[in-house]
């Protein structure tokens, strides 16, 4: 009796043993908590490729078999890895596992392995063969970013064929988490990294060129999705995390702060992950207010476009004006379909695929579709499952890579003091059906006036320089800005250029402009201080013509227009005599020419 009741206690110490050292090898976090804190907070996934770089651990495996492992989390000092067994539909079939068990159960000898320093084997696995000129014969493309290689893939519009890899190439040191790239004006392509909480730049080679805004995490942290406001006048990020989160920050062409466009909180908005604009208004997804929230071009919040259960991330819009929106997780997991103006129309839920992220209308009526484990083609009309087009990445946004889609790019606007004249100048690099420039000055800048317009060159590739003088100028602040118009009436405009006219320190008299002229011409002149003024206009043999100024003038920098319809061409002089409130005098004469 007493060595059975030994033999149970040590049978019973072994189980408990034995039970100890099975719980270390199996995460205490199920498959569904993962895949949603990583999607909810990609620090998540940040840490846990760190910590298997540390460790020597692989951060992605894809398997022949259509496999997908990937790093989402840390838990007791180890990464904790997503096992997907289904690509399209990851969570329909999907566990945890430590890297133990992932040595144990699967046959990594052939597959598409992932480490943290770049380092790929057989990094082609679970991509199609690409044909060796099918980038050259398509100009318009899709780009989906993925956080994998953390690279941008191109992609046919109408089939959703793969078309180019690396349209921009791994950047190990630029990009961490891709979320969304866009197209510019410049024919550059900006991209949002909610981990880096950046906007990087490259150009079209896949070349890095500049970080657009970052660094600032007071302003960006945790971003995710972003638009241009209508033509491109400005740009927009959704904020997630942070002290701006749930706000909507704005950004002028040149990559300055500008404010939010949408406040914190706006309209109930909480946690933003997508914003997308229309003609006379934006769509905003909210992750955690469950809803796609509507604002107009100002920022104002106009309601709730659609409810929607839980988890929206990109909106796209359809050929016809339907609203389309990938939504992550919740009861409504698909692709959900609405009306232009918020009725559901469909909710393209079904066993196939789930835990969509980007979604996009392709030109064969299909969409184009990605989740954390790859690209997938689904039926536009029934929401069915047609193929994986790229298998064992994690795939983000997706956006459109369309030249006709671009105007004016505006790469410089700038203002000066020339002669007590305002000089603006500006170039664009591109010019798409552009009309031209009206030109809007402001003393407050809320409330604008145009004051001119210069013609554009309707459309061209080469870099054009433009130049406006603004002569009806006095001392004090003056705010202009550039209304561009196309050739079919719609307009977008520049940032604000602020310049500031001083009281001059000493008595001046500058140099008409133009010179010579027909038949107006402007004469500035400055006043130290408060003096009374004449301005007289003499002929060569010094006979008194006209008396274009006679008074008392406030110091500072004043324009006089003198019109010369009545005298014929020849050269004539102008004199400016000045009496200060202090008793200083001035007296200057100058020339100029008059040619009919």
């Amino acid at each position: 009796m007493r060595i059975l009741r030994l033999f149970l206690l040590v049978l019973f110490s072994f189980a408990v043993l034995n039970t100890a050292a099975f719980a270390q090898n199996s995460p205490g976090i199920n498959f569904t908590n993962l895949t949603l804190n990583a999607e909810n907070n990609f620090d998540n996934i940040t840490q846990a490729r760190l910590l298997a770089g540390k460790l020597g651990y692989p951060t992605s495996i894809y398997l022949e078999e259509g496999v997908f492992i990937d790093a989402l989390g840390v838990e007791d000092g180890q990464p904790v890895y997503a096992v997907y067994y289904n690509l399209s539909n990851p969570p329909k079939a999907g566990e945890t596992a430590f890297y133990s068990t992932v040595q144990s159960n699967f046959n990594l000898s052939n597959a598409r392995i992932h480490y943290a320093n770049g380092e790929v084997i057989n990094p082609t696995l679970g991509f199609p063969e690409i044909e060796p000129d099918a980038g050259s014969r398509v100009v318009s493309f899709l780009m989906i970013p993925e956080s994998t290689n953390k690279r941008v893939m191109a992609f046919d519009a109408t089939t959703g064929d793969l078309i180019d890899m690396d349209f921009i190439p791994p950047d190990d040191v630029n990009l961490t988490t891709p979320i969304e790239p866009l197209l510019t004006p410049a024919f550059t392509v900006l991209i949002s990294d909610q981990v880096d909480d950046a906007v990087r730049m490259y150009d079209t080679s896949g070349a890095f060129l500049a970080t657009f805004y970052g660094n600032n995490t007071a302003v960006l942290d945790n971003i995710r999705g972003m638009d241009f406001t209508p033509l491109f006048a400005s740009l927009v990020v959704t904020v997630g995390g942070g002290t701006n989160m749930s706000a909507c920050a704005e950004f002028d062409p040149f990559g300055t702060y500008v404010g939010n466009f949408i406040a914190i909180g706006a309209g109930g908005l909480d946690s933003p992950f997508d914003i997308m604009f229309r003609s006379s208004d934006c769509l905003v997804a909210g992750i955690n207010s469950d809803a796609i929230h509507q604002y107009d071009l100002s920022g104002n919040s106009l309601g709730i476009f659609a409810s929607i259960n839980s988890f929206p991330e990109q909106i796209a819009e359809k050929a016809n004006g339907d609203i389309v929106v990938a939504n992550f997780s919740g009861t409504e997991e698909g692709i959900v379909v609405y009306s232009s103006t918020g009725t559901l129309l469909n909710n393209f839920s079904n066993a196939s695929y789930g835990g969509p992220r980007g979604v996009y209308e392709l030109g064969n009526g299909n969409f184009l579709v990605t989740n954390g484990s790859g690209v997938h083609e689904v039926n536009g009309t029934t929401g069915a499952f047609i193929r994986t087009v790229v298998a064992g990445v994690s795939g983000r946004f997706i956006s459109p890579f369309d030249p006709d889609a671009v105007p004016v790019e505006l790469t410089s606007f700038k203002a000066s003091v020339n002669n007590g004249s305002v000089l603006l100048t500006w170039e664009t690099a591109t010019e798409t059906n552009n009309s031209g420039f009206a030109i809007e000055r402001s003393a407050d800048k809320s409330n604008f006036t145009e004051i001119g317009f210069v013609n554009g060159q309707g459309t061209t590739t080469e870099k054009t320089s433009y130049s406006f003088t603004d002569d009806n100028v006095n001392t004090g602040a003056y705010y202009y800005r550039l209304k561009q118009v196309d050739l079919d009436g719609s307009f977008s405009y520049s940032s604000i250029a602020e310049i500031e006219i001083s009281i001059p320190n000493e008595f001046t008299l500058n140099q008409n402009y133009p010179n010579p002229f027909n038949p107006t011409t402007t004469i500035t002149f400055g006043l130290p201080v408060e003096s009374n003024v004449s301005v007289r206009i003499f002929n060569i043999v010094g006979q008194e013509l006209a008396s274009i100024a006679q008074g008392s003038y406030t110091a500072g920098t004043h324009n006089i227009e003198f019109n010369a319809k009545e005298l014929s061409s020849g050269i004539y002089f102008y004199r400016l005599e000045a009496n200060g409130i202090d008793g200083s005098k001035f007296i200057s004469t100058k020339k100029m020419t008059i040619l009919k």
